[in-house]
């Protein structure tokens, strides 16, 4: 009997944290409305804290949303309003340069409206390919975050064909990872 692919709901962990892998089709209860999230990217800096979501509300360009966010079932809680979300270029590119996501399916390619240096350096930071350490070659498999977003706690690498890795605060460099 053939299964079906793991829904998004069913890529939560038990202990409530959440993987990239889940963070598609999700809704997103700001102060003033509820939003459908075609897909939320958390974006990491060095200290594998979260300072923005990048989130695709189904409106124009994604939004940054700032956290934090509170998980309530399979919806994540803000305070924001949806006037306060803003476009990735109110994130300056500097900042960009210092901050890792994860985007298997390369989504932000299909993104308009999007400066080309802003769409360039998102790109950057997407560390969906191929990585070398420790002499070997490493494939990201999924990220795991906290219930809140707020931080990344593990990398689930894969090396070789069947082998899986993880990777946690202190064990590598995140910006190591970028693609410059």
């Amino acid at each position: 009997m053939a299964s079906s692919p793991l829904s998004a709901k069913t890529t939560m962990q038990p202990d409530g944290r959440a993987r990239q892998r889940g963070l598609v089709d999700r809704r997103i209860v700001f102060a003033d409305s509820e939003r459908v999230a075609n897909y939320v990217f958390p974006f990491v800096d060095r200290r594998w804290r979260v300072p923005f979501v990048l989130a695709d509300l189904g409106m124009d360009p994604p939004f940054v949303v700032h956290g934090p966010f509170r998980l309530d079932q399979f919806r994540f809680r803000t305070a924001l309003r949806t006037s306060d979300l803003r476009r990735i270029e109110s994130v300056s590119i500097a900042d960009l340069r210092g901050l890792i996501h994860y985007d298997p399916g390369w989504v932000f390619r299909r993104v308009a409206d999007v400066d080309r240096s802003w769409k360039e350096a998102v790109f950057a930071s997407n560390v969906a390919a191929p990585f070398r350490h420790g002499g070997r070659e490493h494939t990201i498999r999924d990220l795991v975050f906290s219930p809140d977003l707020n931080y990344l706690e593990e990398i689930e690498a894969k090396v070789g064909l069947f082998r899986t890795v993880s990777f946690h605060p202190g064990d590598i460099d995140l910006l190591t990872l970028r693609r410059e």
